[in-house]
């Protein structure tokens, strides 16, 4: 994976889970922390991304930055929610991650 596809992977990790640490991302990537820290300085650059310290710090997105208006039509997200409900394992976690990318800011799953 190069720089580009890796940062922007980290801009799609961030829009899901909303924080992480660079610990965790370096072992996602297979790369330093180091590394990541240099991602992540770059990135903030032109997104809405901060770090704190500490034991509840991390790397956090901006709590109301989204990219995208919300692309799916209500049918779309109850068909997914549908799906959500059933799914298992890596199923409901891919579904999870499109609802969040996707759907509307608050949505109760």
């Amino acid at each position: 994976m190069n720089t580009a596809d890796r940062r922007a992977e980290i801009i799609n990790i961030l829009l899901v889970r909303r924080r992480i640490t660079a610990k965790e991302l370096a072992d996602e990537f297979h790369v330093t922390v180091r590394t990541i820290q240099n991602d992540i300085q770059a990135l903030s650059l032109g997104f809405p991304i901060y770090t704190k310290q500490g034991g509840d710090g991390g790397i956090f997105v901006g709590e109301n930055y989204k990219p995208f208006m919300n692309t799916l039509t209500t049918l779309e997200l109850k068909v997914l929610q549908e799906m959500y409900e059933l799914a298992e394992g890596i199923h409901k976690k891919v579904l999870f991650q499109i609802i969040c990318k996707y759907g509307p800011d608050k949505l109760e799953l």
